[in-house]
C-alpha cells in the first residue's frame, strides 16, 4: 500500500508540474505576440514593404483559420467577392464622375482678356495747359479732359497692368469702392504688380489711391477689369458696366485726409464724365453682399456728404463761369440802322426780250399792236366769222409792269412718210391749230329748280 501510495503521489506531482509549466507557456505567449506585431508594426511604418504587408496578411489569415475554422473561411471568401465588387462600383462611379460636365470655375473665357492695354500719347503737356488741368480737376470741373490727359497732365500716375483687361461690351453705370486689405502694409504699385503676377485671367482695378493721396492709374476707365464676381453680385451689376477704385488700406488703418480727397475728386471726375447717378456710386459690399466687406472701417455716410458738396461746389463755379462769360458777350455798341431810301424805278427782272432791250419805263400804247400769227413759216389767216376779241382795259397790264417773254406755240410730233430718198421716217412738228367755236350750242332744258327739302341732295356723294 504505501508502495502505491508513493506511485500516486508521484504521478500527481508529476501532473501539477506539467500543468504549471503548461500554464506558464500559455501565459508567456501572448506576451511574445504582442512584442512582435509591435516590431512588425514599427518596422512596417519604418520601411514598408510588399513582402512584410503580405507575411502580416497570412499570418493573420492563418491565425484567424486556426481560432475560428471553417466558417471563417467561408466569411473571408465572401468578403473578398465583395471587396472585388467594391472596387468595381467604385471604378465606374469614378468612370462616370469624369463623364459628367463640371461647373465653370471662371465667369470669363481666357480668350476675351488682353495681356496689355492699347497705347496712347503719354507725353507730358507744356506748364500752362497742366496747370489748367490740375485746377479743374481740383475744382471738380475736369470731366471735359479724357483720362488719358489727366495722365499726361501729371495729375494721375501711370502703371499699366499685364493681363486682366477686356473691352467693355455695356456703358459705365456704376462706381464700386474698394479697399485693398492686404494684411501686410504695400504700395498701390505693389499692388498692381501683385494683380499682374497671375497671368492672363486675374482681378484688378482701374485705379488705386495710395495712402499719401497719389492716384494710379492701372487701366484706362474707357476698359474693363474684374473687380467683383459676377457669380455673386446683384442682379445688374457686372465688371461691364463699372468702375473699380481701390483704396490702398489694411486691418485698422485709418484712412489719412490727403487719401479722402483724392479719392472726392476721382469719384466727381469720374461721375462727370460718365454720368453715373450717385446712387449708382456703391461699396463692394453692397453688390456683393454675403461675401466681402470692403472698404473696411469706411466712413461711408461722411464720404457721400463731402462727395456731393465738392459736386456742388463744381456746379457753382461753373455757373459762376458762364455768367461771366455771358457778361462779357454784352461788351460791344451795336451800330444804329442806316435808313436805305426807297427805290426810284422798279426793278426790272428782265433787261432783254428775244435780244432788244427794254426802256426803263415803257410807255404804255392806247391801242395794242397785234402780231400775225405765224405757222411754219406761213401767215395764218382766220377763217370767215372768227373775230379775235381785242384786250380790255381791265386787261391792260400797268404801265410799269415788265413785258413777258412771248409764248412758244405748243409742239406736238407725228410720224409721217417721206419719199424714199430720206430715211425711212421723219418726225415733222405740227402746231395744233385751235377749232373755231361752234356756230350753235344744245340748248338747256330749264331752270334746275329744287326744293329746300331736296337741298341735301346736290351735295350727296354719288352711287
Amino acid at each position: 500500500m504505501s508502495g502505491r501510495c508513493r506511485s500516486y503521489i508521484q504521478r500527481l506531482v508529476f501532473l501539477v508540474v506539467l500543468l504549471v509549466v503548461a500554464l506558464g507557456f500559455s501565459l508567456d505567449l501572448p506576451s511574445e505576440a504582442r512584442k512582435k506585431s509591435a516590431a512588425s508594426k514599427s518596422s512596417s511604418h519604418a520601411t514598408p514593404s510588399k513582402s512584410s504587408r503580405s507575411s502580416s496578411k497570412s499570418s493573420r489569415s492563418s491565425s484567424s483559420r486556426g481560432r475560428s475554422g471553417g466558417r471563417h473561411e467561408v466569411a473571408h471568401s465572401k468578403h473578398g467577392k465583395h471587396s472585388k465588387h467594391s472596387k468595381h462600383s467604385k471604378h465606374h462611379a469614378a468612370h462616370h464622375h469624369h463623364h459628367v460636365a463640371h461647373k465653370p470655375r471662371y465667369a470669363y473665357p481666357v480668350e476675351m482678356f488682353m495681356m496689355k492695354a492699347p497705347d496712347f500719347d503719354a507725353s507730358p503737356l507744356d506748364e500752362d495747359q497742366a496747370y489748367e488741368v490740375k485746377s479743374a480737376f481740383a475744382r471738380g470741373i475736369a470731366d471735359k479732359y479724357p483720362a488719358r490727359t489727366l495722365v499726361r497732365a501729371g495729375v494721375v500716375k501711370h502703371h499699366p497692368l499685364r493681363g486682366g483687361i477686356f473691352w467693355r461690351r455695356e456703358p459705365v453705370k456704376y462706381i464700386i469702392m474698394h479697399s485693398t486689405e492686404t494684411g501686410v502694409p504695400v504700395s498701390g504699385v505693389r499692388v498692381i504688380e501683385s494683380w499682374s503676377s497671375m497671368g492672363r485671367r486675374h482681378p484688378g482695378a482701374q485705379y488705386v489711391v495710395d495712402r499719401d493721396g497719389s492716384i494710379i492709374q492701372s487701366v484706362d476707365p474707357d476698359l474693363a477689369t474684374v473687380h467683383i464676381n459676377i457669380l455673386k453680385t446683384l442682379p445688374g451689376i457686372n465688371n461691364d458696366n463699372s468702375i473699380g477704385i481701390e483704396m490702398n488700406h489694411t486691418g485698422s488703418q485709418e484712412y489719412p485726409d490727403a487719401q479722402l480727397q483724392s479719392v472726392i475728386r476721382l469719384v466727381t471726375y469720374l461721375q462727370d464724365r460718365y454720368g453715373v447717378q450717385s446712387e449708382n456710386i456703391i461699396t463692394h459690399r453692397y453688390a456683393q453682399q454675403g461675401d466681402h466687406t470692403d472698404p473696411v472701417h469706411f466712413d461711408w455716410k461722411t464720404f457721400l456728404w463731402t462727395k456731393d458738396r465738392h459736386r456742388n461746389e463744381a456746379i457753382a463755379y461753373k455757373m459762376n463761369s458762364m455768367d461771366k462769360q455771358s457778361r462779357n458777350w454784352g461788351d460791344y455798341k451795336e451800330t444804329p440802322a442806316v435808313a436805305v431810301p426807297p427805290p426810284e424805278t422798279i426793278l426790272q427782272p428782265h433787261l432783254t426780250v428775244q435780244g432788244k432791250p427794254l426802256p426803263a419805263n415803257p410807255a404804255p400804247s392806247a391801242t395794242p399792236e397785234r402780231k400775225p400769227v405765224v405757222i411754219q413759216g406761213v401767215p395764218y389767216t382766220p377763217p370767215p366769222g372768227e373775230t379775235r376779241a381785242e384786250p380790255s382795259a381791265a386787261s391792260q397790264p400797268p404801265a410799269n409792269a415788265p413785258v413777258p417773254p412771248e409764248k412758244a406755240p405748243v409742239v406736238m410730233f407725228e410720224v409721217k412718210p417721206v419719199s424714199e430718198t430720206k430715211s425711212p421716217t421723219q418726225i415733222v412738228p405740227s402746231v395744233i391749230v385751235p377749232s373755231s367755236a361752234p356756230q350753235t350750242l344744245p340748248p338747256l332744258r330749264g331752270p334746275i329748280e329744287v326744293g329746300p327739302e331736296h337741298a341735301g341732295d346736290l351735295s350727296a356723294p354719288r352711287p
